[in-house]
Formats: structure tokens, sequence, C-alpha cells
């Protein structure tokens, strides 16, 4: 994850034009895997104190649901996390906050792009494969998506003029995404995320969208 520095990709030559949520979600409505997926992952994360690593599986099911079920290794810990459209709940549920500040983070480590929640102004640019979109919050918060070929690339959070976080995508010769590279400056956190095995799945049990008592 070293090389994971805070890489930007220069955008001030891209001339954005105003736009709307409704032509960001039918950009984004692209980048939604056509049918229910399992992915097999591995993560490490380092917050400049303590490093974890571990596994996982995260179950799609488009267009606005997944479940992620991950495992420190040494047995340190499980977390569920469970999003169905704007719903987010997690065992336990500090999971939330402590793996997942921003929910439309770990869509874009999927490689599906998904608004930030809340009130927001859209632009876009474009430069021939390489399109982008800056969405901005109420407080002038960016979130910048770069896509290439129309699939996300890249994920950067921008405050006070400064990139404060970034996530970048790495795909194989298929365009699936293999790995996810995330530095949050803002938290001194890093994060990578591995997909080493994706399947096709039939209907998923309705019990998987509900936490067990």
């Amino acid at each position: 994850m070293a090389a994971c520095g805070p890489h930007h990709a220069p955008l001030a030559p891209l001339a954005f034009a105003p736009s709307s949520r409704a032509a960001f979600l039918q950009a984004a409505a692209s980048t939604v895997p056509p049918a229910r997926q399992i992915l097999r992952i591995g993560w490490r994360a380092d917050d400049g104190r303590i490093e974890l690593s571990g596994a996982g599986a995260v179950r799609i099911a488009p267009p606005d649901s997944l479940r992620l079920d991950i495992a420190a290794a040494l047995g340190l810990g499980r977390s569920i996390l469970i999003m169905t459209g704007d719903n987010v709940v997690a065992q336990p549920a500090s999971a939330v906050d402590q793996i997942l500040p921003d929910r439309f983070a770990l869509w874009a480590a999927l490689g599906i792009m998904r608004p930030p929640p809340g009130r927001m102004t859209y632009e876009s640019a474009a430069d021939g494969a390489r399109s982008v979109w800056r969405v901005t919050d109420e407080a002038g918060r960016m979130t910048i998506f770069e896509l290439a070929g129309g699939v996300l690339a890249a994920v950067s959070r921008e405050e006070g003029g400064r990139v404060t976080s970034q996530l970048r995508l790495t795909r194989n010769a298929a365009g699936d995404v293999t790995r996810a590279s995330l530095l949050d400056t803002g938290r001194q956190f890093r994060l990578q995320v591995d997909i080493n095995g994706r399947e096709p799945s039939e209907a998923f049990a309705p019990e998987i969208w509900r936490l067990r008592p």
C-alpha cells in the first residue's frame, strides 16, 4: 500500500459544465453489474498505529443492495454491513463509522458509482474516453468521480482546496476490478481490498438482508 500515494489526476484542463442528478445516475447505471454476484475479498488496513488484515465476502444484488461480511486475521473480530437502498445497518453497530464513514466509498471500491447522500450540485466534463463528474455538497466539499472508457477508475475528495482522500481502482484484462486502494489523509488511514474471486449467484435468501438478534 506504500505505492498508494496522494496522486490526483489534473483536472484543470477540463471544462466543467453544470449537470443534474438524473444525468449522473444515468452515467452511473453503466457501472452497475447486470446480475447478482458474490465476491471473495482480502483486505488490509493501516491507521498508522495498528495494521489489520483479513478476508471476507461481498454479496451484490443490483441495483442498490449489498452485504459485506469480513473477518480479521487471528480471530480478532467479525463485522457485517448491509446496505439496501439508502438504509445501512451493521453488526457491531460501530462498524458503520469505523469501516465506512462514507457509504458511497464501498460501492466505489467495487467499481460502482453512486452519489454521496444529501443535497448536491453536479458538474461534468469529458476529454475523449475520459469523463469526470464533480459533485459538491452544501459545505463546498467535492467528490470527484473519474471514468475511463465508461468504467470507474478513481474517486477523490477535496475539502478547502486540497485532496483529503483518494480511491484508485485496478482492473484486469476483462475490465473487472481486482484491487481498490484507498488513502484517507484526513484520518491517516490506508485500506487495500483485493478481489480474489467473483461468481454469479442465484437469488439471495431474504434473511441475508437482516441482522440476527
